[in-house]
């Protein structure tokens, strides 16, 4: 087994596995691990924006995506259990498409530009000395190491311990994903959200006539609706008050195996581009879901981080000008959209004041659009 690197990633997410691919393309020899195996589904609004799409193409990985058919959307509706409704057109279009053929997707296309992917095996330990980093792997096959003049960090939302960012204050308010796929029989390239008191749901079109419905839902709320079966009951309770729900999802059959969770989800209100090494992807910020750009800040992470760790490897850059530079541009182009993301979820997460900002939404559609700007990624 190869063991030494130029660069290792960990986490082959979205942002993982892209990361590796851009490396592996300027030459760099790379390492990719995870300790899950592939594919798999995650509890995720598995929603790629507009921004992300342009992301996407810088990267080179546009055509990955198109090959999977993903299906189209151009408008998001929003509803409240007050039977309020609001339709707001995209930008620009977007798409649909399972994390279960996203994340092996872009992982095959790193493989193929000579990545070494090791799943199924665990980062237990990072360590560095004069000459890099070396990391400590764990499997059911036991122990190794593997070294490398760099490591980058896309390990999600719970860091490596000993990597998690002192300056980070501690959030309580965690909350429960969890998704499932559907059969359909429409054609609506639309994105429903569905807010109501303890969380909100989300129905999207993806790959496969099928949709992904997905929810955040606090803990309480959760073990109320009936913990990983929420799901059914809050769609029931939605197409009681919103038509247009009921007749998007009524005759919707469950796809099996397609259900997955996850807990906590802690909105991080202020990204960190480094924690003793550069973070990419959900290890920077999560955003609130219901913004649909979590994906777009995770590619957008790697178009920042690249280019730096591709100077840093030819030498010219040093590895402090790397920290300084990268966590200036996440602060910049993160900052604002968190804020903006975590405020409007907040808002929108309140019954009464839910309805009221959709009332005011479809009586002024300008201002509506210009809020919902105000949670995406820019440029």
């Amino acid at each position: 087994m190869k063991t030494e690197f130029d660069a290792i990633v960990i986490g082959a997410g979205v942002a993982g596995s892209s990361m590796a691919y851009s490396m592996a393309k300027q030459g760099w020899q790379v390492a990719l691990i995870d300790k899950e195996m592939f594919p798999r589904h995650k509890a995720c609004g598995e929603f790629l924006s507009p921004e992300s799409l342009g992301t996407l193409r810088a990267l080179e990985l546009d055509g990955v995506v198109a090959s999977y058919e993903p299906s189209l959307i151009t408008t998001v509706r929003l509803h409240t259990e007050r039977g309020v409704s609001l339709a707001i057109p995209l930008a620009g279009p977007a798409m649909g498409l399972s994390r279960h053929v996203l994340d092996a997707g872009i992982q095959q296309a790193a493989q193929r530009k000579g990545v070494s992917v090791y799943i199924g095996r665990t980062a237990t330990n990072v360590t560095n000395n004069s000459n890099g980093h070396h990391v400590e792997l764990s499997s059911k096959d036991g122990k190794s190491q593997l070294y490398a003049r760099t490591v980058i960090a896309a390990w999600g939302r719970r860091p490596l311990h000993g990597f998690q960012a002192s300056r980070q204050k501690a959030n309580n308010r965690a909350f429960v994903g969890i998704k499932s796929h559907y059969s359909r029989s429409d054609s609506d390239p639309a994105v429903d959200l569905y807010f109501f008191q303890g969380g909100y749901i989300g129905i999207s079109p993806i790959e496969g006539g099928r949709l992904n419905v997905a929810a955040l839902l606090s803990n309480t709320a959760f073990k109320k609706l009936g913990g990983t079966d929420a799901i059914p009951t809050i769609l029931k309770r939605a197409i009681e008050r919103i038509p247009a729900l009921q007749r998007r999802i009524e005759h919707e059959i469950v796809v099996s195996g397609s259900q997955s969770a996850t807990f906590p989800v802690k909105i991080q209100p202020k990204p960190n581009g480094w924690s003793g090494i550069p973070c990419i992807g959900d290890a920077v910020a999560v955003i609130p879901p219901f913004c649909g750009d979590g994906m777009a800040m995770a590619l957008r992470s790697v178009e920042l981080c690249a280019p730096l760790a591709n100077s840093y490897l030819l030498g010219d850059c040093a590895y402090t000008k790397w920290r300084e530079v990268y966590t200036g541009l996440i602060r910049q182009q993160f900052s604002s959209t968190l804020r903006w993301g975590s405020l409007l979820e907040r808002l929108l997460s309140n019954s009464m004041l839910s309805s009221w900002l959709l009332r005011l939404g479809s009586i002024a559609p300008a201002t509506a659009e210009k809020l919902v700007r105000a949670t995406r990624l820019r440029g």
